[in-house]
């Protein structure tokens, strides 16, 4: 069901992107004009998912941390608030 409102949100944001390309055509465009809002933001609909994997590499030196680990827990009875009586009058 997520992979098919997925594939809908996609194929409507690529014809959204379709349409407002389509609106600039009769337009002649100079190199100096700043790109429309629209077109900014339809920008990511034009790149498609990589067709390699991202290359990962372990890193260069593994750390070691030595940590005291205690072996018996400490069973002792610690409050978690200290409780007093109001002072005398």
């Amino acid at each position: 069901m997520r992979i098919l409102l997925l594939l809908a949100l996609f194929l409507l944001a690529q014809a959204g992107a379709l349409a407002h390309g389509v609106k600039h055509v009769p337009e002649q465009f100079h190199g100096d004009e700043p790109a429309c809002d629209l077109c900014l933001a339809y920008a990511p609909m034009g790149a498609g998912i990589a067709s390699t994997a991202p290359a990962w590499s372990p890193p260069a030196q593994c750390l070691i941390f030595d940590a005291v680990i205690p072996t018996t827990p400490d069973t002792g009875f610690r409050p978690s608030y200290r409780s007093r009586a109001p002072p005398r009058a």
